[in-house]
C-alpha cells in the first residue's frame, strides 16, 4: 500500500524530509497531519492513514528528522533535539500543507513522542492548527509509571549521558527502544521525565504556558494493555491542556471487539480505531 502523493519539505535550516499524502475524496477533508513515534519511519502508519482517508479525512505522514527521508543523520558531527523539531520542521510542514491543500482545516495528531510534539506544535501554531487527536501517547514524567517502569527509564537516561561522548549519538536500533537517535532529542526527552515540563534545550519558547492557554477541540485515545503510554501519562499530558477541555478515550477489551491493544499493536487494527475516531474529528471539525 503506497500513498498517494509525497510532499516534500524544506526546513529553514536547510533540512529536506518528506511526507506521504492519503487524499480523501472528498475535496472539502480535514488533513491530519499524524507524526510517528520515536524512531518510526512514517511508512509504518500507511495502513491508518489509508482507512482514515476512506472515513473522508486526508493524512499527511511525514517522516522525523534523522529518519527515513530526511536528509540528515544523527551523529557526533550532526546534533538535534526538540528545539529544531518544533521550530524548524513543524512550522516548515504546515507552511507547505498548507499550500497544498489551501483553505482545508488542519488537524494535528501523533503516536506517543509524536503525540507528546503534536501537541506543542498545536500550542505554538494557534493560527494555524484546528485540533488534535494524540493516539497512544502521554507524557514521559516518571511518577506517572510503576516502579519497574521508572526504573528502565532511569536505565535508559544514564545511556543517554554514556552514549553522547563515545558514540555521539543514542544507539536506540540496538537496545529496541527508538532508532539511531540524536543526542539532544534524548537529552529533551529524559529531562521531561525527570521535570515533567517542556523545556527544550535552546528554546526560548515557554511551552508550558502556550500549552495552557491552548483552545482547541482534543480528542486522546489510549488503550487499557499499552505501559509505554499508560492512563495516568495521558492524563498528565492532557492535564496541561485545561483550557480545551480534552475528551480522553481509555479503552479497554470491551471497547476494542475483545481485543488486547496495545502500544503498537493498535496499528495493526484499522478497522477499530479509525471509524470512531474519524466520526469525532469530523464532528468537531
Amino acid at each position: 500500500m503506497n500513498a498517494a502523493a509525497t510532499l516534500n519539505i524544506t526546513s529553514a535550516d536547510q533540512h529536506q524530509f518528506s511526507a506521504g499524502i492519503f487524499r480523501s475524496d472528498d475535496e472539502r477533508a480535514p488533513v491530519l497531519i499524524f507524526n510517528s513515534a520515536l524512531g518510526t519511519p512514517s511508512k509504518v502508519y500507511r495502513g491508518i492513514a489509508s482507512a482514515f482517508a476512506e472515513h473522508g479525512i486526508t493524512v499527511c505522514t511525514p517522516d522525523w528528522r534523522g529518519i527515513a527521508s530526511s536528509s540528515v543523520r544523527a551523529s557526533r558531527r550532526c546534533d538535534f533535539g526538540y528545539r529544531h523539531l518544533l521550530e524548524l520542521d513543524a512550522p516548515a510542514l504546515i507552511d507547505a500543507v498548507q499550500t497544498h491543500f489551501p483553505g482545508a482545516p488542519i488537524w494535528l495528531g501523533g503516536h506517543s513522542l509524536g503525540g507528546q510534539l503534536a501537541a506543542l506544535t498545536a500550542a505554538t501554531n494557534t493560527n494555524a492548527v484546528c485540533g488534535l487527536v494524540p493516539i497512544a501517547s502521554g507524557s514521559v514524567f516518571l511518577p506517572c509509571f510503576p516502579k519497574k517502569s521508572q526504573q528502565q527509564i532511569r536505565f535508559l537516561g544514564t545511556i543517554i549521558k554514556l552514549a553522547g561522548p563515545v558514540l555521539g549519538y543514542f544507539p536506540g536500533q540496538r537496545m529496541g527502544f527508538g532508532g539511531r537517535e540524536a543526542n539532544g532529542v534524548m537529552r529533551d526527552w529524559f529531562q521531561v521525565a525527570g521535570s515533567g515540563r517542556y523545556q527544550p534545550v535552546g528554546s526560548e519558547t515557554d511551552y508550558e504556558a502556550a500549552l495552557a492557554s491552548l483552545r482547541i477541540p482534543v480528542l486522546s485515545v489510549n488503550f487499557e494493555h499499552d505501559s509505554f503510554a499508560p492512563a495516568a501519562a495521558a492524563n498528565y499530558l492532557m492535564a496541561k491542556l485545561s483550557g480545551c477541555a480534552p475528551e480522553k478515550w481509555q479503552w479497554t477489551e470491551d471497547d476494542t471487539a475483545g481485543i488486547k491493544l496495545d502500544h503498537y499493536s493498535w496499528l495493526k487494527h484499522p478497522a477499530i480505531v479509525v471509524p470512531r475516531v474519524a466520526s469525532w474529528l469530523l464532528k468537531h471539525a
